[in-house]
């Protein structure tokens, strides 16, 4: 499935969000505009990608909503667009969270290149969470006990510590492995073990099913 392509644009000057508009659809990426930050706090675009955002705003500043944007939606990129002697604040903000700035005058294609590579990033973002949900969704289905071994796999015990450890057969315990495999669609004892990692779980983190 392809990556969402879709920009938000918030600029105070209607002739920057119509050349960014255009700009963007030369590369099949779609768009939508805003005059401020507050229009756009108050229409958000939730499956926007990257957002384009102009520093220089009337009312709420462009590192205003960066920050905003930063604490509430953390898989959307944004390119500040920064004037000339602005690059410290440009820095700062991507101190704060933002992909990347761009100065003025904008450079398309330079624009265009920055655009790519942050709809890229958002998209393995994107994916690796809705990833990590469906694991985390499979590991739901795990009873107590199936909980109990799987903590002990990614832990690294072998067969028999777990079987000592739980008070259990080693036969049991095997036929528990092999439903925690089957459950969380793991191929092997370390593929088991990567995929809890990438997905930031703890031993702990989650309590087994019923």
């Amino acid at each position: 499935m392809p990556h969402n392509r879709h920009v938000a644009i918030v600029d105070d000057e209607s002739s920057v969000r119509e050349s960014l508009a255009l700009l963007l659809s030369t590369a099949q990426i779609d768009s939508r505009t805003f005059a401020s930050a507050e229009d756009y706090l108050a229409f958000p675009v939730n499956d926007a990608a990257c957002i384009i955002l102009d520093n220089q705003l009337p009312g709420l500043s462009g590192v205003g909503l960066l920050k905003h944007i930063a604490a509430t939606a953390q898989d959307t990129a944004v390119i500040l667009i920064t004037g000339h002697g602005d690059v410290p604040t440009a820095v700062s903000a991507m101190k704060c969270g933002a992909f990347d700035f761009v100065e003025k005058p904008l450079d398309p294609e330079a624009l265009l290149f920055t655009v790519e590579e942050a709809l890229a990033r958002t998209g393995q973002a994107r994916d690796h969470n809705a990833q990590a949900e469906q694991f985390r969704g499979r590991l739901a289905l795990l009873t107590q006990r199936e909980h109990e071994v799987f903590v002990l796999m990614i832990e690294g015990l072998p067969t028999k510590l777990i079987a000592r450890q739980l008070g259990i057969t080693t036969r049991t315990t095997e036929h528990h492995r092999a439903a925690v495999m089957h459950k969380l669609r793991a191929r092997t004892g370390s593929h088991l073990v990567r995929m809890a990692l990438s997905y930031g779980l703890t031993a702990g983190e989650q309590s087994g099913g019923g």
